[in-house]
């Protein structure tokens, strides 16, 4: 399981080979087996003997922002990429098949947000001629991507106008179908500007550290990309490779809100955006990581959204190294 800890003020030990966490209300052990990753917010102490034994058991100690957002973490140190693939990835990313793997992960993108606009017609009937109406005008843009031809350098921002054109179409037609109360007026990112983005952000920055753990233990080097520029300290590649799963968060958080699961109190505004505090980051948490370990069909295998990640970034070093 992911061991995801928010509370201010909790404290993290290792008592007997196990980790005890400690909160204002009350005091809990769990077994290192069971955890996967340990995700900590602001305001939370540990020892070092909790990193000691959570690199011996190969969990992956992430610390992230009020956002959600990643800014350290600790891993094996076994975890590093190798100096072939890398060269691979300096190689290859900026010529012809470099723009195929890029257009191949852009496909698959408005591939599935596409079929969770299809997926969105059941119990919409009233909305089915509109819903097949956006998801044609998405397809269309497949269509465009699959027609790219050239170097990633030359071709990179008619690639992204694309995905990005497709992106919108999907966003607007999320927000039609939202509860009236919570619809928004389109994609923003930090700060975000109502309470849908504020949930999709924070979903985001989760995410984005899982795929940068998946490409580590590939071997793929994260700060390397394909479609996202290679500016010093951003991670392109986990921006890339990130794009095939967004529909993930979008899924998750759309859910809860035609659900009716999410309140206003979840919600607090700063400046000018509007942040995910308290129990609402304790649903969004818990529904998302449902649905990463949800099981989907992978190479004649029912596997979960998390393992079919670190597959297929499997996959891409070997394609990167295979002559």
């Amino acid at each position: 399981m992911e061991l995801y800890i928010t509370d201010l003020g909790t404290m993290v030990k290792k008592r007997d080979d196990l980790f005890e966490i400690t909160t204002s209300e009350k005091r809990v052990a769990v077994a290192p087996q069971k955890i996967k990753s340990l995700v900590l917010a602001k305001g939370i102490f540990l020892t070092t003997d909790v990193i000691k034994l959570a690199v011996e058991n190969n969990i992956d100690i992430v610390i992230v922002d009020d956002f959600g957002n990643p800014y350290g973490r600790f891993w094996q140190s076994k975890f590093g990429s190798t100096a072939n693939i890398r060269r691979k990835q300096l190689e290859i990313f900026g010529t012809q098949k470099g723009v195929e793997i890029a257009k191949q992960i852009l496909i698959q993108k408005i591939k599935n947000c596409a079929e969770h606009l299809e997926d969105s017609k059941i119990k919409r009937e009233a909305k089915k001629a509109f819903l097949d109406k956006q998801v044609n005008e998405m397809k269309r843009y497949i269509y465009q991507i699959k027609l790219v031809e050239g170097d990633v350098s030359a071709k990179r921002g008619t690639l992204m106008g694309y995905e990005g054109n497709a992106a919108k179409i999907y966003y607007q037609t999320l927000s039609e179908l939202m509860p009236k109360e919570f619809k928004f007026e389109k994609r923003s990112m930090h700060p975000a500007q109502d309470e849908f983005n504020a949930m999709l952000n924070y979903a985001f920055g989760i995410l984005y550290s899982k795929v940068e753990k998946a490409c580590i233990i590939a071997g793929l080097d994260p700060y390397i990309g394909i479609i996202h520029t290679d500016n010093y300290g951003k991670k392109s590649l986990v921006f890339d490779i990130i794009e095939g799963y967004r529909h993930l968060v979008s899924r998750t958080v759309f859910s809860l809100f035609t659900q009716k699961r999410i309140q206003k109190y979840f919600f607090k505004r700063e400046g000018d955006g509007i942040t995910l505090v308290g129990d609402g980051k304790k649903v969004l948490v818990e529904s998302f990581y449902n649905r990463l370990e949800k099981k989907v069909r992978y190479n004649n295998r029912n596997i979960s959204s998390l393992d079919k990640l670190q597959f297929e970034c499997h996959e891409l070093a070997n394609c990167l190294i295979s002559k």
